[in-house]
């Protein structure tokens, strides 16, 4: 029997999927506005109950609402829409999830409380207690709730311990409500120690002012118990023993704002300044770091009355700090040992007029340290003024910190108390090394030169023993080259850069014979050490052409490398024992003695004129010498009036880590010489920031050394020792060529190569192809014309399919071009 057919729709209804169910309705109204409607809704609830208590009002509903809340709560009726509008107030803040409901109980169990305390304290104990809940007795104490809370504990406890039970309910009902009894006692504890903690401050700062005021009685105040060697940039580390100074001070300390100020009152120590060294020995162990001195509440009292009219009489005659270093009775220079030669005398070198003077009037810092005290306080800071140490051309002013102030808002206020000082610029440093204290360098409305015959005189070691100036507290500073070993020194025009390598070389000079110190001067510039032409000490006349200086320089590391072989051989370390054994006649049996070895000094006027020509060359000769110069007497002074990173290199920095910063254009040119800012704020005309042995920047104020003296020197010497010079090694050794090429290649240049030079610069696009186009040559042409501009370092090296970086822009290749020209012409 043939099967029955399923009807086309009966299988289409039953292969379809059932519907899937409608997605229930979104709820209107979000959580947190949910909330809100809530809150808003009790608030008008509890204003409007609120209002029905204390309005009176005729209205059927409000004085049915009102009756109800009087008998129901009695007095202490408002007290119930004041807490609903507090429970109200929870649903609009965002907290943790059931806050709402914890501050429902704990007001109602406040609530409660009150209602029962006033019931409780409002009721005769001794009467009938159904007289609680008569209407009249329930307006006038706590309504019939309250009543019958206070009924039940008079039953059970009495009123005395129901109160007691009603204050912990009380309690306990804030606790609930979020409020912590552990933090509130915490809080507690840290005010009352804040509070003696001020109150200790208050003592201290009236301690303080009673040490001042017995000190202003007796004239003078010395800063007791703290050692001689004390000094302000000592960073807590051992002090090196010819480095004691012992310098006059002037201080002054100003009271708080909103107290009378006192007038600052100097602060004299012992006169004697002696000089800041840089020996080649690092400091013993058994040395103890240099403390800073302290006014001590006693050292007003041990002040020696002899003291008293000395020191007032010094002050008064000087008004400030005594410049006066007292030098060495006899000068020691290591050149009057060679009975044939004879030094040039002191007497050609200028006189300072100024010398034993103060550097700036009491009258005039008291008034800068007024007009700081006031820029301080008009910022909100309650630092003050605790002294300064006034130097050549800035005076270094002494900031205690407020209590809670942080270092930063005082460094980030350098601007605004340069604009309220009328200063061209102030340098701020924290903190003064070995204390607690802020330094703010402000410059002298007056600076004061140093002398090159104020500082020399203190230096007592080797040949290459060199006056540098004076540093910001007035010290002489001189610096061993033998033990730096080498120097860095950068600085725009103008910033007295010449005029400390005059300085220096002027040193060498004064002290040493040409036996024990040869110089290497290197001009690129061709003005700036004309006035040694002649010298003796020249090992070759003072070279002025790239070329012969990239010679020079390699001739150099040649010396270096041979008298570490010579030192080798005869088994010592450095140019010091080896010469000390020779003069000792060590050697002198020995068929061919050893002569004594001069210190070499290799001297760069101008480093960016040289790394232009041949700077691959000088670069490596520079590190090389820089890395193992010292053992062998071979030094450098390096300087720049550029000190960018393409001039002073990573390779230069790294290993001449002495730098000495004048005056720069900005602070990255700053970064680059002293690794800080700071070189941007100097004034110029020598003032200058000293980094040695990688220690915290000095300030200091170079020394002057003017033409004349120059020229009275080189003619004193020149007219003694005839020079003999030693020009092969300006042409025995032929550097590479511009950008690193072999020699000669710049005389095979294609003819092209300035005007693909040209293109490349203008389009900003290094691309062989674009030069086969621009030039209408062939490919490989293009391409060999590539090489020389990468060999120039116009151009980067080839990056695959990527045109290659341009390197130089208009400037830059214009000065390479009148380079290399110039390069030729000597050729």
């Amino acid at each position: 029997m043939p099967a029955k057919r399923t009807p086309n729709a009966a299988k289409r209804s039953g292969s379809r999927t059932p519907r899937r169910s409608a997605p229930p309705a979104r709820s209107t109204i979000v959580g947190t506005a949910r909330g809100d409607i809530v809150g808003v809704v009790l608030v008008v609830l509890a204003v409007a109950l609120l209002a029905t208590i204390l309005v009176p009002s005729n209205a059927v509903v409000t004085s049915a609402v009102r009756d109800f809340l009087a008998l129901s709560f009695g007095v202490a009726a408002p007290l119930v829409p004041t807490a609903l509008f507090a429970f109200a107030v929870t649903f609009f803040l965002d907290g943790e999830e059931g806050v709402p409901t914890r501050v429902a109980i704990g007001l109602a169990l406040v609530v409660l409380a009150v209602l029962a305390m006033v019931s409780l304290n409002m009721t005769d104990p001794s009467a009938d207690p159904d007289a609680i809940f008569a209407p009249e007795a329930a307006r006038a104490a706590g309504g019939y709730v309250g009543g019958a809370i206070a009924y039940c504990l008079l039953e059970l406890v009495g009123g005395v311990v129901g109160n007691i039970v009603l204050v912990g309910l009380a309690v306990a009902g804030v606790v609930v409500c979020g409020f912590s009894i552990s933090a509130a006692v915490t809080q507690a504890r840290e005010r009352l120690a804040e509070a003696a903690q001020m109150h200790e401050e208050r003592v201290r700062t009236r301690r303080e002012r009673e040490i001042i005021d017995a000190a202003a009685d007796q004239d003078v105040l010395l800063a007791a118990e703290a050692p001689a060697n004390q000094s302000l940039f000592d960073e807590g580390a051992a002090p090196e023993p010819a480095t004691t100074f012992i310098g006059a001070r002037k201080t002054s300390v100003l009271k708080r704002g909103g107290r009378r100020r006192e007038e600052p009152r100097a602060v004299l120590l012992d006169d004697e300044q002696p000089v800041t060294t840089v020996l080649e020995r690092a400091p013993e162990k058994d040395e103890q770091p240099a403390a800073v001195p302290a006014f001590l509440d006693k050292a007003a009292k041990k002040a020696p009355k002899k003291a008293k009219a000395d020191k007032t009489k010094k002050a008064d005659k000087n008004d400030g700090a005594d410049k006066g270093a007292q030098p060495p009775a006899t000068l020691s220079r290591p050149g009057d040992a060679d009975e044939s030669y004879q030094l040039p005398p002191l007497s050609i070198l200028r006189d300072n007029p100024d010398a034993g003077g103060a550097y700036a009037g009491e009258s005039e810092l008291a008034a800068t340290a007024e007009r700081l005290q006031g820029t301080l306080e008009e910022f909100g800071l309650t630092s003050r003024v605790a002294g300064w140490i006034a130097g050549p051309s800035v005076t270094t002013f002494k900031i205690s910190m407020g209590e809670g102030e942080r270092v930063s808002k005082i460094v980030n206020l350098e601007d605004d108390i340069a604009l309220s000082l009328a200063a061209k610029s102030v340098r701020i440093f924290a903190p003064i090394p070995g204390t607690s204290l802020v330094g703010i360098e402000i410059p002298n409305e007056k600076p004061q030169p140093v002398f090159l015959s104020d500082v020399l005189p203190y230096a007592t070691g080797g040949p290459l023993d060199c006056a540098f100036g004076r540093d910001s507290e007035g010290r002489p500073i001189v610096v061993d080259l033998a033990g730096l070993p080498h120097l860095l020194v950068a600085g725009t025009t103008g910033s007295g850069k010449s005029v400390l390598l005059n300085a220096i070389i002027m040193s060498m000079l004064m002290r040493a014979t040409p036996e024990q110190v040869r110089l290497i001067m290197v001009d690129p510039k061709r003005v700036e050490f004309t006035g040694y032409a002649g010298l003796p000490h020249l090992y070759v006349p003072v070279v002025t052409e790239p070329r012969q200086a990239a010679s020079a320089l390699q001739w150099g590391v040649t010396e270096m490398e041979r008298r570490l072989k010579v030192f080798e051989h005869y088994k010592v370390r450095d140019i010091k024992t080896f010469n000390k054994n020779v003069d000792g006649g060590k050697y002198a049996e020995m068929e061919n003695p050893p002569k004594h070895m001069p210190y070499f000094v290799i001297v760069i006027d101008e480093l960016a004129d040289l790394m232009m020509v041949a700077g691959k060359d000088v670069e490596s000769s520079i590190v090389r010498i820089a890395q193992l110069g010292r053992a062998a007497g071979i030094h450098l002074i390096v300087a720049t009036q550029r000190p960018s990173a393409d001039v002073v290199t990573g390779l230069i920095r790294a290993n001449i880590d002495n730098r000495v910063a004048l005056s720069v254009d900005n602070s990255i040119n700053s970064r680059i010489i002293l690794d800080q800012k700071g070189a941007e704020q100097l004034l110029g005309r020598g003032d200058m920031l000293v980094k040695l042995r990688g220690k915290k920047p000095r300030r200091a104020q170079g020394c002057w050394v003017s033409d004349e003296e120059i020229e009275k020197t080189v003619e004193f010497i020149r007219g003694q020792v005839a020079a003999d010079y030693h020009e092969d090694i300006l042409t025995a050794v032929v550097p590479s060529t511009p950008g690193g090429g072999e020699a000669g290649g710049a005389k095979d240049d294609d003819p092209l190569v300035w005007e693909a030079a040209r293109i490349v610069v203008d389009s900003r696009l290094g691309s062989t192809s674009g030069l086969q186009r621009a030039l209408s040559v062939g490919y490989a042409r293009a391409g060999r014309i590539m090489d020389m501009l990468e060999a120039k370092g116009v151009v980067g090296p080839a990056n695959g399919s990527k045109p290659r970086e341009v390197l130089l822009d208009k400037d830059r290749l214009e000065e390479l071009r009148s380079a290399e020209a110039a390069y030729k012409g000597v050729e």
